[in-house]
């Protein structure tokens, strides 16, 4: 067997210390986590079979939804192709970032919460709630988001079918896997995003075809380079992009709330990480080089309410004499909704879940049947996300998108700017306590720690300031009647976060944790004997045989 050194080489997933391991005084494979405080697959208990390939799946090809299809468009016609190619980018960073440093507390503490819970033990537990509170709100307006789009996707080949019955349609495929056992949706999550990675490598190529010169068209691609203003609406547009952005390559922190029910978090979750490299790299960084390439910020359909399923893709691709694949890409696109929509149930439930395990919503809610599935919360989630979805009958489809992709997106810069804050103060029990977290075999600890963490909260910050500013002060102005509506439909979630945080502090009048004093044992999972021999075997494995078990899944 290969030294540690060398292991430690070989796998940069890895973090191997030479220290003796005092951990191994407990018994193997004890787990004593609030949610399971017995065996993985106990009655009543949210059970751990999510297995490492439905992981690495939702690392990979999870929250591929509107968000890339659509969104882009807005992003576009509002920043321009530079603008485009700065804020997508720059939030990609924060994204690979973000979960970087998720994985560090969640490979230690796999629980449902994920950092919620973190935010709870190590920093004070009204900011728990607080971001608690808006994650479960926002993931249900993801619901009716994805929803409000669904019917005008199917405008694009008919409008005979009513849009209430469309969205009944989107309501039902999405609620039908969670009726199931969790492993369901976990199928559905991994040959859904075999569908849409294989769509995406599909458009990625006809986009490159395109940009050689492939299709009708007869003008030189690119020309809108040497007519258009470089920002059509200043640095304005580029902190509109940084919202829009946030929105198509945000909710990452899905894999956080998934490791709480899968089997073995120390390999998934640093696995997922560089899955999400990968996705970053060939689809959203991709797409925003050709959308930017192809279409001029200038092309009325980029966002208008009656073709707003006419994503930036499917324009290209018309505009080059392309026929069939726009229609498949639509096709895919609808798939996608509906997983984002799964998806995002699967987190409002399991945040509420963990809210009420740790006393702050309703203790019916912790409720869990045989089958792992909680049924109070998701029959809960359900009846909102059926309402917010419903609502989006009363107005345009793009006005309701983007109120309620706002809400998403602007959650996502809190939880953004609270996970390096509970990372801080994790390290920080950590070393008051004398813990030797960090010197057990495979620890998983962040190579450019802490800079990592300050890059994420310093650009994160500096994003949302900037998101804010837009709110305040929108692009072309806003008379003082509509100055309200304006800033609220990008910033509702933030006097939601701001009530929320103030009345649980002055209500339950809670503390700050003491580093001393805080909880290092609740959800703790520690590798098994079995775990170290699989981690060994897979360090001391050839290169060639560490790829592959990214192509495999395995």
């Amino acid at each position: 067997m290969a030294s540690e050194k060398n292991l430690a080489m070989m796998d940069p997933e890895k973090h191997i210390a030479t220290a003796s391991n005092p951990s191994l005084e407990f018994e193997v494979g004890e787990v004593t986590a609030v949610e399971q405080n017995a065996q993985d697959h106990a009655p009543h208990q949210l059970q751990r079979n999510f297995k490492a390939r439905h992981v690495q799946m939702i690392g990979l090809a999870g929250c591929i939804g509107s968000g890339v299809f659509i969104s882009t468009g807005e992003a576009l016609q509002t920043g321009g192709a530079l603008g485009l190619l700065i804020a997508y980018p720059l939030i990609c960073s924060m994204a690979l970032s973000m979960l970087t440093v998720l994985s560090e507390a969640t490979c230690l503490f796999p629980t449902t919460g994920s950092f919620i819970d973190h935010a709870s033990r190590f920093v004070d537990p009204a900011l728990g709630f607080a971001i608690g509170f808006c994650e479960w709100f926002g993931a249900i307006t993801v619901v009716a988001a994805e929803g409000s789009v669904f019917p005008v996707v199917i405008s694009y080949w008919t409008t005979s079918v009513s849009d209430a019955g469309l969205m009944t349609i989107y309501l039902v495929v999405v609620f039908a896997f969670h009726v199931m056992p969790n492993r369901w949706f976990a199928e559905f999550e991994f040959y859904s995003g075999i569908v849409k990675l294989t769509l995406m490598v599909v458009v990625m190529l006809t986009m490159v075809a395109i940009c050689a010169g492939a299709g009708n068209g007869d003008e030189y691609i690119g020309q809108n380079y040497n007519t258009l203003k470089v920002f059509p609406n200043g640095f304005k547009g580029i902190a509109r992009c940084f919202l829009l952005a946030s929105w198509a390559t945000g909710g990452q922190e899905i894999m956080g709330v998934v490791a709480g029910e899968a089997a073995f978090p120390r390999w998934d979750l640093p696995r997922a990480r560089v899955n999400l490299f990968i996705r970053i790299l060939v689809i959203y960084l991709s797409a925003a080089v050709f959308i930017s390439v192809l279409i001029p910020y200038t092309e009325p359909l980029l966002l208008s309410t009656s073709n707003l399923a006419s994503s930036p893709f499917v324009i290209a691709m018309n505009y080059a004499g392309i026929r069939v694949l726009p229609d498949i890409v639509n096709v895919v696109l609808l798939i996608c909704l509906c997983g984002i929509g799964s998806e995002e149930l699967f987190v409002a439930s399991r945040v509420q879940v963990a809210m009420a395990d740790m006393g702050m919503m309703p203790a019916l809610f912790k409720k869990i049947d045989s089958k792992g599935r909680p049924w109070a919360s998701l029959l809960c989630c359900s009846i909102i996300a059926i309402a917010f979805t419903y609502m989006c009958l009363s107005t345009t489809g793009a006005i309701a998108f983007n109120w309620f992709s706002s809400i998403s997106a602007t959650t996502t810069f809190f939880a953004w700017m609270i996970i390096p804050v509970t990372n801080w103060c994790m390290h920080r029990a950590l070393r008051a306590q004398g813990d030797t977290a960090w010197s057990e075999p495979y620890a998983y600890k962040s190579w450019l720690w802490p800079a990592i963490p300050i890059y994420l909260f310093v650009t994160t910050v500096f994003t949302f300031v900037c998101t804010f500013w837009v709110a305040v002060d929108p692009i072309g102005g806003a008379d003082s009647s509509g100055l309200a509506a304006d800033f609220f439909e990008i910033m509702l979630c933030f006097p939601l976060f701001v009530f929320a945080y103030i009345a649980y502090k002055l209500f339950y009048r809670t503390k700050f944790q003491n580093p001393r004093t805080a909880d290092l044992v609740t959800g703790r999972r520690r590798l098994t004997k079995e775990n170290i021999e699989f981690l060994d075997t897979y360090g001391a494995s050839p290169w060639y045989s560490k790829v592959l078990s990214y192509v495999r899944f395995g």
